[in-house]
């Protein structure tokens, strides 16, 4: 009864596995954090690669590759080839390209809007697609 006393003692003090404990209480949240540090990280890499995507089919506007009198259609082809075949960073099938004309104060503007929806990857941060989108206003001259 004592040895049996003195062990059960000397199991509550004893620190054996404590570290394993602590690891365990820690690691989760710790992974989590990590794991949420990535997914945004590539959220902002493709809001990036959409920007430049948008720059690129904004280049052709400004140099004249799209001609300034392209009908609609015309001027929409080629900006959606162009915004297409820059962005490498998802699915470029997925990306939604909207192109207008505006006119501002006498100026003539060809108005680029993209839309991506983007997944994560981890389950759980979102209830659907994060739709990342943006858009451009480029002088026609």
């Amino acid at each position: 009864m004592r040895k049996a006393r003195r062990d059960v003692q000397r199991l509550w003090r004893s620190e054996a596995g404590a570290t394993a404990v602590e690891f365990a209480l820690v690691c989760l949240p710790l992974l989590l954090l990590i794991l949420g540090v990535i997914e945004f990280g590539r959220v902002f890499y493709v809001r990036n690669d959409l920007s430049h995507a948008a720059d690129i089919a904004a280049r052709k506007v400004l140099i004249g590759q799209v001609a300034r009198d392209a009908s609609d259609s015309e001027a929409q082809q080629k900006l959606e080839r162009a915004v297409r075949e820059s962005f490498r960073s998802g699915n470029p099938l997925l990306l939604q390209i909207v192109t207008g004309k505006e006119t501002v104060d006498g100026i003539d503007f060809r108005i680029l809007s993209i839309r991506y929806p983007f997944t994560f990857v981890l389950p759980g941060l979102a209830n659907g697609p994060l739709n990342l989108q943006l858009s451009r206003r480029i002088p026609i001259g």
